[in-house]
């Protein structure tokens, strides 16, 4: 019986890259063409893409370049650049409380803040800046990887519900539902390559642990097939004779 070694869309990262590309595209599309029939003016419809549509723009920059090898090379460079914009966000998020507080404002502030921690602990704890940081013993280690991926999950689910029972318009449905869909898209996209990363980590120490007990097997063996000194027992035929002679 041959062995099936495909993966559901959920648990494929190159699917999850793809279906973030079209959510984006989708999502962008969408946002303006309801801006258009809006009949927002062009300057209004440009700052809504900077401003509104951001976040999803360098995100899509971001999952297209790495499908390519320039992103492939580039891979930790483009981490620090995501992870520094998400920080912008979430910094953007919390001035959004003081202007208009409510329990929209506060989900959205607690998803920023958690993503953003959940992103640079994912993608930069095996690397160099991970190791002089030394994240793997910070308070953000305390958090497994499932228990941060429950938990935003979570939020993005009351979130979701929040908002659609604040909406009247059909097209503001279809972007929540969108925008929901993107998140937790991403925040699996993050899920798989920290279960990645911890997987490869214990396949090192495991082929460590294996090679240390093979030395050791080694020289053990060496020991026991090294040939043993017998001591002779009695006195030597010289000392006998000496003994005759007296």
């Amino acid at each position: 019986m041959s062995k099936n070694n495909e993966k559901d869309f959920f648990d494929s990262p190159s699917m999850i890259t793809y279906i973030l590309i079209g959510l984006l595209v989708v999502l962008i599309i969408l946002s303006q063409s309801f801006a258009i029939q809006s009949h927002m003016e062009a300057g209004d419809i440009f700052r809504s893409i900077i401003n509104h549509n951001s976040i999803y723009l360098v995100s899509l920059i971001y999952f297209i370049l790495i499908r390519v090898k320039f992103g492939k090379k580039y891979f930790d460079y483009l981490n620090v650049i995501m992870f520094i914009f998400y920080l912008l966000t979430t910094f953007a998020s919390l001035f959004t409380i003081f202007q208009s507080f409510g329990f929209d404002s506060i989900l959205n502030l607690a998803f920023n803040v958690l993503i953003t921690l959940y992103f640079g602990y994912s993608f930069f704890t095996s690397t160099v800046i991970g190791r002089d940081l030394k994240l793997s013993d910070s308070p953000l280690a305390e958090i497994n990887n499932g228990q941060y991926y429950y938990l935003l999950v979570g939020i993005i689910a009351i979130s979701l519900i929040v908002s659609l029972v604040s909406v009247n318009a059909f097209e503001d449905v279809v972007v929540y539902l969108l925008e929901a869909i993107y998140e937790f898209m991403f925040v699996r996209y993050i899920y798989l390559y920290k279960e990645y990363v911890e997987r490869k980590e214990f396949d090192k120490l495991s082929k460590e642990k294996e090679k240390k007990e093979d030395t050791l097997e080694k020289v053990e063996v060496k020991k026991e097939e090294e040939p043993k000194v017998e001591k002779k027992r009695g006195r030597s035929k010289k000392s006998k004779d000496e003994e005759g002679l007296k």
